[in-house]
Order: C-alpha cells, then structure tokens, then sequence
C-alpha cells in the first residue's frame, strides 16, 4: 500500500507545469550532496539506535521477586530452582549409620564439562561408585570396573545419574514437609568461612540412593518422617543439611560456594 502511494505521489508531482526559464538547466530531482546525504545518515542511525533502547529498555523483564523467608516452603522452593538453573554447584555429603561412618560422596556439576554432572560415592565396607551424566539423558554407573548403560533406567538411575540431584533434598524438603518452619538466625561455619545462616527445621520424606553390589544396580529408597535440619543464606543459597531417619541412618550435606 505504502509503495504504490508513494508512486503515486511521484507521478502527479512529474505532470506539474515546468518554471524553470528556456535557457535555463532544470535542476536535478531527487540526488542529494553527499554532505547533506551524511547528516541525513547520522540522524537516522541516532534514532533507530535511540528506539532501540527505549525499546530494550521497555521490554526488559523485571526481576523475579524473591519469596520471604517467613515463607518457608516457598523459600526453599526457591533455593531449590535457583540451584538447579545454575551453571555450576557443587557439595559433599557423609552417610552414618547407627553413629558409624558407612560412606562419604562427593557431586559436582558444570553445565560445559565432560562429563557433564558426576556424582562419586565410597563405602566404608564396599566399592566406590560413580555415576555420570553425559548431557544426552543417559544414566551411566561405574563400581570398580565396566560401564553400567541400563537399556531401561530406572528411578533410582535418574535421581542417581541426573544432575537434579544436587536439588534433590531440597524439593523433598519442600515438597513433602508439613512441618517445616524458620526457627532461628545464626552465623554457621563453613569452608568457605562464618557465613550468615537462616535455619530451618521439621520432618520430611527423604529418598536415599545406594548401589547393590551383588547384583550391580543402584537403588533408591523412600523413607518418611524424617527430622532434619536445613540451613540457607539470607540470600537462599543452601548451605548446610542434616537429617536422620527413624532406621538408624545420617546423612550430612555440605554445599559449596553459593551457584552463579
């Protein structure tokens, strides 16, 4: 519509009378001086610069609003997606039983590694397992020696082979405590020095991952009403986790630095 009109436009401006004197050259229609043509480009540039930034700015989503602490599960919640949209993290974690040190992992994840996520695992009394997460969606197991690639995973090969599972406490935590409640601000120790604590508390139903060495598999177990207790910084990063079921069994997470 636009270029016909404009056509148009052209076409009656030609059948106009011509002023221009007998023995006088017409002058020429629709050529600018390159002077002219160079401001005439600089203005245009400015403002299509200047709407791009009005545009960017406009546009631009504001930042998520960050549940309160008050709001336990909700913080949580949010420390758990924060931590899983995070290009890196990483933690440790001991497993007691009945008071005895039965195994220590550690996890580790990096969104532009190979392998991707790796989760390592040593049994006082039994092998050391590691399980791998290539970035394709295959769950791969290693206790000793051979590659474990089950043709079906299973549960227990997602939670253990998945970097969700540097999250995972986390979403049980919130997903599944009735009970849970911010009871304390404290300073708490930690590797990277006293960091500023929000402590929470109540009980859960944990999964508790494993490796059967007989028969190869790894294995994940469901246990409910499980007291722990959780800290996280003001800012949501999750520091520390303790819990303890019913059968006898502890486990102690450490979180490393704060996910970028």
């Amino acid at each position: 519509m636009n270029r016909r009109i404009e056509v148009e436009a052209v076409s009656s401006m030609s059948s106009l009378p011509d002023t221009v004197p007998e023995n006088e050259p017409a002058a020429p229609v629709g050529r600018l001086g390159w002077p002219m043509a160079l401001v005439l480009l600089a203005v245009c540039l400015a403002v299509a610069a200047s709407g791009w930034w009005v545009a960017r700015v406009v546009l631009k989503e504001p930042e998520p609003e960050r549940p309160s602490p008050e709001d336990a599960a909700a913080f949580v919640l949010d420390a758990a997606e924060r931590m899983e949209g995070a290009d890196s993290y990483a933690l440790s974690f001991t497993r007691l039983r009945e008071g005895r040190r039965v195994g220590e992992g550690t996890a580790s994840y990096d969104a532009s590694g190979n392998p991707r996520f790796e989760l390592s695992f040593t049994y006082a009394d039994g092998p050391e397992v590691y399980h791998y997460d290539l970035g394709d969606g295959v769950p791969i197991t290693t206790a000793g020696h051979g590659l474990q690639i089950p043709e079906e995973p299973s549960e227990a090969d997602r939670y253990l082979c998945s970097a969700m599972f540097g999250a995972a406490k986390l979403h049980e935590i919130a997903e599944t405590s009735a009970d849970l409640e911010l009871v304390g601000r404290e300073e708490l120790d930690t590797e990277a020095g006293a960091r500023a604590a929000l402590r929470y508390e109540g009980t859960f139903t944990a999964w508790v991952g494993g490796h059967d060495p007989e028969t190869g598999t790894n294995t994940l177990e469901s246990v409910e009403g499980v007291p722990f207790t959780l800290w996280l910084s003001p800012d949501g990063d999750p520091l520390r986790l303790a819990y303890g079921t019913p059968t006898g069994l502890e486990e102690l997470y450490e979180y490393g630095h704060p996910p970028v």
